[in-house]
């Protein structure tokens, strides 16, 4: 690539040349006006609901219940996780979207009509139980609708910035309708909002999400597909998110690296508080504080945009949390205006690093029929972190003093954050693309497959080379490899008659894999030929999978299958 295109698409023309990839992404961007609306009204009703509960039991019961509140997410959100992989994630999101519409009218009326504390606190503990398994559940949506490995990094710095932008908007907007229109109109805008999801949800048009949900979908011919999970409870599926993040060191670090900043999260909670009372001494600047994080949190949402595709995502995501950890640690040795005003612009600058890097790297990592259990699990240890924070933090500051408190958690961070650097290079090496992932994607036969999910397969091809005139399949032999043409040409005999000659993008191997029979014809190099291969066990894993892709393989060889 020439200097003069690479300048093309830094800066502003490289943030309009992203926003541009998702916009005209029909499907990606109703899911994005959808979180849009969803977000603003969500943080809207979330903050009269607080304000209902402090009038009705001050301080106390706004602490005990949102800690109730978030201890129950946690665990709900890996339930709901394991409901979407077993069905189509969009009609997953749209129930989710149509139950909170409910309780919300549940809680507008309970609230209206004077029906009681447990009223409100119930349907209001349901609602954030449901609304946990929302994101992973979109999350897992997402990369069956983007085109490429960028615009889902565009997407998902995309949804980041709406996500700070309503949680700058969303109180505000609140905390000027509650005094023009107090609680119930302000709690009814998010049933607004959830309509408004719900409707442009309904739009979005998935033709590429994956067949099978946790092994109980059929293939063709009426016999059940095989899946690793065939037999297991569903709390084992439930639970499915955290085994395969176990089982894979650069997930365990990954989300080591969100528990840090989960963490933290959690700190700054409480912190932001206790540094407008204590460090600045005005109690009301908590507002500006909060104006500033958001503001520098969008910004860095933008950075994200101009640099997508162009960065490394696990080492960047290191740096986010890095941008949490240091600050922390100033902000206890320097705790003057100036570092406290730069403390709260580094965090919302890096935060965006932290998130973009969550919605990116597992749907490269993981299998597709996991995902959303994956993004559940990763953010239910991320709100037990934040639980866990915003508990220990004023004890710290008891025990300690709040400078030295601050100094001790961004430390420890950083000791944590270390430890999970160590595997960022090698997680980068498996998000750098595999070799013929660009062909792969041309080929008919996996069309019906997700960029994340070819990319995946595409791990698994071996390359082989051979010369012109070398006989690559010999008819009658044992079946063991399907091939894809990278480079050359290929001819195709039975019975030493040509049937046909084959070239880039082209496939052969199927039909012995497929039907478990001894080659059925000779393929012979016609040049020196570029090859990539799948083992038969591979190959039988992708077919016994994916449904439409073994329909798809299946047609060819009932076409080639000799009379």
């Amino acid at each position: 690539m020439t200097a003069p295109v690479e300048e093309e698409v830094r800066g502003l023309a490289a943030v309009r040349a992203n926003v541009r990839d998702v916009w005209v992404n029909r499907n990606v961007r109703r899911l994005q006006l959808a979180f849009i609306g969803s977000e603003i009204t969500d943080w809207a009703y979330a903050m009269a609901l607080l304000v209902w509960a402090y009038q009705e039991g001050g301080a106390a019961l706004v602490g005990t219940w949102a800690g109730v509140r978030a201890l129950l997410a946690a665990f709900a959100g890996p339930v709901g996780g394991a409901i979407a992989d077993r069905m189509s994630r969009r009609t997953f999101m749209m129930a989710n979207d149509a139950v909170r519409l409910v309780l919300v009218l549940v809680i507008a009326a309970a609230i209206h009509f004077d029906l009681g504390v447990w009223a409100v606190l119930v349907p209001g503990t349901l609602l954030t139980m449901v609304a946990a398994s929302f994101r992973p559940a979109q999350g897992g949506l997402l990369p069956s609708l983007v085109e490429s490995p960028k615009q889902l990094t565009s997407a998902n710095a995309t949804a980041e910035i709406v996500d700070s932008t309503a949680a700058f908007i969303g109180p505000a907007i609140a905390g000027v309708l509650l005094g023009v229109m107090g609680i119930v109109p302000v709690v009814l805008l998010g049933a607004f909002g959830l309509v408004w999801s719900l409707l442009l949800v309904s739009g979005v048009h998935v033709e590429r999400e994956a067949d099978t949900r946790a092994g109980h979908e059929e293939a063709d011919g009426g016999e059940p597909e095989a899946e690793d999970e065939e037999g297991e409870s569903f709390w084992a599926e439930a639970t499915g998110g955290f085994r395969v993040i176990f089982r894979d060191r650069d997930m365990v670090a990954l989300s080591g690296l969100l528990a840090v900043n989960g963490l933290l999260a959690g700190v700054l909670m409480v912190l932001v508080v206790i540094v407008a009372a204590e460090m600045i001494g005005d109690p009301n600047a908590v507002g500006w504080l909060n104006a500033i994080l958001g503001v520098a949190t969008i910004t860095g949402g933008l950075v994200m945009l101009a640099l997508a595709g162009r960065v490394r995502l696990g080492r960047l995501m290191v740096l986010g949390v890095l941008g949490w950890c240091v600050p922390l640690v100033l902000l206890g040795l320097v705790p003057e205006i100036v570092v406290i005003v730069a403390v709260f612009v580094l965090i919302g600058l890096s935060d965006p690093m932290v998130n973009v890097g969550f919605g990116v790297i597992p749907p490269r990592l993981v299998p597709d029929r996991v995902l959303s259990r994956v993004f559940a699990a990763i953010e239910s240890q991320f709100i037990a972190a934040a639980s866990l924070g915003a508990f220990l933090t004023p004890v710290l500051i008891s025990i300690m003093g709040l400078q030295s408190a601050v100094v001790a958690i961004g430390v420890g961070g950083l000791v944590v954050t270390g430890l999970c650097a160590l595997r960022m290079p090698h997680l980068d090496s498996r998000l750098v693309a595999p070799r013929g992932l660009d062909l792969l994607r041309e080929v008919p036969l996996f069309s019906p497959l997700t960029p994340s999910m070819v990319e995946q397969m595409a791990r698994t091809f071996e390359p082989r080379s051979v010369l012109a005139g070398d006989v690559i399949v010999r008819e009658g032999e044992v079946s063991d490899l399907f091939y894809v043409i990278e480079s050359g040409e290929v001819e195709v005999t039975q019975d030493g008659r040509l049937i046909r000659t084959e070239t880039v993008g082209d496939v052969f191997g199927e039909i012995g894999l497929l039907r478990d029979v001894p080659r059925t014809a000779t393929v012979t190099a016609l040049t020196d030929t570029e090859l990539l291969t799948l083992s038969r066990e591979e190959f039988l894993a992708l077919m016994s999978g994916e449904r439409r892709v073994r329909a798809l393989t299946s047609d060819l060889a009932t076409r080639r299958q000799p009379v």
